[in-house]
């Protein structure tokens, strides 16, 4: 397939047909080999993207596609192209010239909301998402009970385990993210105590010397903020005392949770 190729319904059968389209003549057709043409509907063609979604099957223009989030909820996404216009902010010590910048290309249709293809890890979403229909055999999907019905598993992208270089210490790593799929930070555990990790509101380090005889993450799912904020403020630091207990409040208020959630799901899948 290349992006000349396009799909559309026959007009004698209703079937869905694929291959190079010819819609200027009199009867719009499909050729869908050297020797074959089909007739077809030109209200229902669509490009093909380029794209194949988490099964492999080629996404078309047109498409309704499902995406589990990493919270687990579900979302139903239209392919369209679009063209949209940006205000771009301009870099440091440079004059803005307030020209808008026009942006053509394929996007996910959520309501009224346009988002241009993202990467949530390493992965694209046209390679997390699945095909469930189109807008013209099943424009009555689009609801938000329907989309209320597509849930998944809660995710935790990039959460890994390994060995260390020090023989017998394993190294856990989280990459976590808040229910909205933002970044939240990168953390680290290893077996013998150390935590590591940086984040939105700072990088922080400390070695939990007695990390008890359950392991260090069955260590992490005990402890509350408070201790844990006090813990990442027990290094010297070149900044000003209060900031960093402000900042460690803020790291622990919303990093300790979803490192224990993830934690916990770690746990649960070794079983």
């Amino acid at each position: 397939m290349n992006r000349y190729i396009c799909r559309a319904k026959a007009v004698e059968d209703g079937r869905w047909v694929v291959g190079e389209p010819h819609i200027m003549s009199l009867q719009p057709h499909i050729h869908i080999s050297p020797l074959e043409s089909v007739r077809i509907d030109p209200n229902t063609l669509g490009r093909f993207t380029e794209w194949r979604d988490k099964n492999g099957k080629p996404i078309f223009e047109g498409d309704i596609l499902s995406l589990i989030l990493p919270d687990g909820s579900g979302r139903l996404f239209i392919v369209e192209w679009q063209r949209q216009i940006r205000h771009l902010e301009s870099l440091k010590d440079f004059e803005p010239d307030g020209n808008p910048v026009e942006i053509s290309g394929w996007c996910f249709t959520w309501g009224k909301h346009r988002l241009l293809p993202s990467y949530i890890g390493e992965v694209p979403d046209y390679k997390r998402m699945e095909i469930v229909g189109n807008i013209h055999d099943n424009s009555d999907m689009l609801t938000d009970e329907n989309e209320a019905k597509i849930t998944g598993q809660r995710e935790l992208i990039g959460n890994t385990c390994c060995l260390s270089n020090k023989p017998g210490v394993q190294v856990f790593m989280y990459d976590l993210k808040d229910d909205n799929g933002s970044w939240l930070a990168r953390c680290f555990l290893t077996s013998d105590g150390v935590y590591m990790s940086y984040s939105e509101w700072g990088n922080f380090f400390h070695y939990f010397m007695a990390p008890g005889k359950d392991g260090i993450r069955k260590f992490m799912l005990g402890i509350s903020d408070g201790y844990f904020a006090n813990k990442l403020c027990e290094v010297e630091w070149n900044t000003a005392p209060t900031k960093v207990a402000a900042a460690a409040k803020r790291h622990a208020k919303y990093v300790l949770p979803v490192l224990q959630q993830a934690i916990r799901e770690q746990l649960e899948q070794e079983g």
